[in-house]
């Protein structure tokens, strides 16, 4: 019986995904995607080198909304989880829109910071409080972890090893995340979500022996994440995978702002290329190469940098969606029991979705109309 209502969960949450237009959850993801095969081998090729060389790369995605962009960054995040211990920081644009122009590379690299999550699902403060003290045991000899433990102070040479990982603010942060009083302190200096206080700014000498600047400056943000990611990989992680979905969330930034916005995140995609950081960015197709209010129009140099490694979703095939509806009528039927789906034949019902559904091929109009289809033979059953 548990079985059962975990498998009418799963459809009810997979209604619900669609409802709201976001990709479902990872195991019902793995029941029902189907095609991609392709493209996933080039992502999967870009993750295996990164991971190889340390050197990080971008992937550009695009395709219209419902063609499922967000759907195959959910599947290659479950993959770098599974198969190469890399951490994963998924950010949605959208959330970004009621930032200020000149807030929004500061916000996203907050939103980045918080969201970096590992296999063990560990998230934010708490993986990079992990982080933080698998550098500190790697760093320090005995004597130091001894001296670091009684008296809450890090010796010049950790320190200095920490310093090595690029902006010595955010080493300093990182290493004084080992500290629980100052964890939070820490973190929320690390993600530039406020500056120090008088007194923690004196705390913060005490325990290091050395002052740390009072405040993050929007300046350092690109090297604050270069610094986050060469951290996570001295930790033992691979490499740290950054997606950006929904760039074209963006368009109704005025039209100069947004231009300088993307100034600011092609040194963000630059930076990410020399080191371990590997960005995926997904747009539509008209943002990102349409009218006068496009990447291409507003900042051609961003265009050209990554529409080399574009990755451009089409529609289903006709045997996607017969594929698609074999599976979810296996679901169904898992859920519900036989009689539920008694009489289907999931070929047909394939076909008559991807002859019914406009703009032909549409993934998501085609599952809408599977599971509509299915929904209905269910409560006829019941």
């Amino acid at each position: 019986m548990g079985r059962l209502m975990g498998l009418e969960e799963a459809v009810e949450k997979l209604r619900a995904a669609l409802s709201m237009g976001v990709p479902p959850e990872r195991e019902i993801m793995r029941t029902i995607f189907v095609d991609r095969e392709e493209e996933l081998k080039k992502l999967v090729g870009d993750l295996e080198s990164v991971t190889g060389s340390g050197r990080g790369g971008v992937r550009l995605i695009t395709g219209d909304a419902g063609y499922g962009k967000s759907a195959i960054i959910e599947y290659i995040k479950d993959y770098a989880f599974e198969h190469q211990g890399i951490a994963f920081s998924l950010v949605e644009m959208r959330e970004l829109i009621g930032s200020r122009p000149s807030e929004l590379i500061p916000s996203l690299y907050r939103m980045i910071i918080d969201r970096v999550e590992d296999r063990e699902g560990r998230r934010g403060r708490e993986l990079m409080t992990a982080v933080s003290k698998a550098l500190l045991e790697r760093y320090s000899g005995k004597l130091d972890a001894i001296s670091f433990r009684f008296r809450n102070r890090l010796s010049p040479k950790v320190r200095e090893k920490f310093e090595r990982l690029g902006n010595e603010a955010v080493s300093r942060a990182l290493a004084l995340m080992t500290i629980d009083h100052l964890n939070p302190v820490a973190y929320d200096y690390l993600t530039g979500t406020r500056g120090l206080e008088p007194d923690e700014a004196r705390e913060f000498e005490r325990v290091l022996g050395c002052r740390t600047s009072w405040r993050l400056q929007r300046e350092e943000v690109t090297e604050a994440l270069v610094t986050v990611a060469m951290a996570i990989r001295e930790a033992g992680m691979k490499a740290l995978a950054i997606a950006i979905d929904e760039l074209e969330a963006l368009e109704d930034v005025k039209k100069d702002l947004l231009s300088k916005f993307l100034a600011e995140f092609t040194v963000l995609v630059d930076a990410s290329v020399r080191s371990p950081v590997y960005m995926i960015i997904a747009s539509t197709p008209g943002f990102w190469s349409g009218d006068k209010k496009s990447v291409r129009a507003l900042y051609p140099f961003l265009h050209q940098r990554l529409n080399m490694r574009r990755i451009d979703l089409s529609g289903f095939k006709e045997a996607d969606a017969r594929a698609l509806a074999w599976r979810l009528v296996n679901l169904y039927e898992r859920a519900y029991g036989r009689s539920a789906v008694e009489g289907i034949e999931a070929n047909s019902l394939g076909s008559d979705a991807f002859k019914s559904v406009q703009p032909l091929g549409h993934p998501r109009g085609i599952l809408q109309y599977l599971m509509d289809a299915l929904d209905e033979r269910v409560v006829r059953a019941k």
